[in-house]
């Protein structure tokens, strides 16, 4: 288990900024690195006339949150 791995398990995250390219890249990271984190939660704020609800949906539909969704939900 990597040091990384090791630090995060069983822990819960919060992210702030997760709808951001570098918010999107360390929530991908921290899933694939450590898959046994406890939860991770998002801060989500609207933006540039843009909802939450619009802006969650856009990541997801991103190369980045599909593989993050395809990776913890299965």
């Amino acid at each position: 288990m990597s040091s990384i791995a090791a630090y995060y398990n069983g822990k819960t995250v919060l992210i702030t900024g997760a709808t951001g390219f570098m918010g999107k890249v360390l929530m991908e990271k921290l899933l694939r690195s450590s898959p046994d984190v406890e939860a991770v939660y998002i801060l989500v704020r609207p933006k540039a006339g843009q909802s939450m609800q619009e802006r969650v949906a856009n990541m997801v539909k991103s190369k980045v949150g599909c593989c993050i969704l395809q990776r913890n939900l299965n």
